[in-house]
């Protein structure tokens, strides 16, 4: 008997196919708040508008800052690396060339006041956006509108946060198109072309590759696989955001969990050979994947470096790892609000 299998027999095989699921993932599972931070005021949600004719509604001008606030052990909230978060936003703020007056600590103010008036004690996703409220054409540069949004959200276990994704067929975008390194809106159309189309086809998520054909990262968040025991992760130049999250767990991994870590170019290819993959930034954290195309990432769980690496991060951000104190804003000023 033979052992050589057909062309059309080959055409036959297929691979298993993941179970249909929610397209919401649960750290997409926030509850709306009731009052916004606006140009210095606490107004009810209704009230947080802009103007139609504003140049933020009509091409898309506007930075942001996604951050996360996490409520520790001891009863007392943070927000987790502020100083890094602000830091971005001012870089988008240059790049983008929006005329702001707002100082840092106006905009940690817009954060805290979010956060307390909607009297928040666990975790939440904060927003911090600047639009440019001005009409005219594109390059109008303000004046701006300061808006804090705080979303209080549950925290869920690693286990629950796994994603099927496909490779999309639309690529990110170059830098010298336009620079993904910072959190443009506009930016967030080449995620939304990726993400739909993963959607029709039955994934939960998609990951870019570049112009190049080199991994970059997903519609909202950067990525990571390990193999052979090493954490790998395309490099800042790859199209990617500067996430501050990324960098927190490739800083966790060489010093805290003793992980070798290389930033270098990654081929499509390496993506159905991982031991381990996932995806990060502030909000999705950790989010395992588990499988690429259909292929499965190691055995189709969450991996054990993930894991490690899961409960290094949550002992930062929930206040037990003491050497990282440094990264924690209070929220409250007692410890027990």
């Amino acid at each position: 008997m033979s052992n050589t299998i057909s062309a059309d027999e080959v055409g036959s095989i297929e691979r298993p196919v993941p179970k249909p699921r929610p397209h919401t993932r649960p750290t997409d599972s926030i509850a709306n708040p009731e009052w916004i931070y606006v140009d210095g005021s606490m107004v009810a949600r209704a009230a947080a508008t802009i103007h139609v004719s504003s140049v933020a509604a009509r091409y898309g001008t506007s930075v942001f800052e996604g951050m996360c606030v996490y409520g520790g052990e001891s009863g007392q909230s943070f927000v987790f690396r502020a100083k890094e978060h602000l830091t971005r936003l001012r870089q988008s703020l240059r790049i983008m060339e929006i005329d702001c007056d707002y100082s840092d600590a106006d905009f940690m103010d817009a954060i805290l006041r979010s956060v307390r008036e909607n009297q928040i004690r666990g975790d939440a996703h904060v927003r911090l956006s600047v639009f440019v409220i001005g009409e005219g054409l594109s390059e109008c540069r303000g004046p701006i509108s300061l808006v804090c949004v705080a979303h209080p959200r549950p925290a869920t276990p690693i286990d629950q946060r796994g994603s099927h994704i496909n490779v999309s067929t639309w690529r990110r975008v170059d830098n010298s198109i336009m620079p993904m390194r910072i959190k443009a809106g506009a930016n967030y159309q080449n995620s939304r072309f990726g993400t739909m189309e993963a959607r029709r086809n039955g994934y939960d998520e998609a990951i870019f590759l570049t112009t190049a054909g080199k991994v970059s990262e997903g519609g909202h968040s950067c990525f990571a696989m390990v193999r052979n025991g090493v954490l790998i992760t395309p490099p800042v130049t790859a199209s990617i955001l500067e996430s501050v999250t990324r960098s927190t767990l490739l800083e966790l991994a060489a010093d805290d969990v003793d992980l070798r870590v290389q930033e270098r170019e990654v081929d499509r290819s390496e993506l159905y050979i991982a031991d381990e993959a996932f995806f990060c930034g502030s909000r999705k954290e950790i989010c395992p994947v588990l499988s690429v195309d259909r292929f499965p990432v190691g055995d189709g769980r969450v991996g054990p470096i993930t894991r490690r690496l899961w409960d290094a991060y949550q002992a930062v951000i929930r206040g037990r790892n003491k050497t990282r104190a440094g990264w924690l804003t209070p929220v409250w000023q007692d410890s027990k609000p």
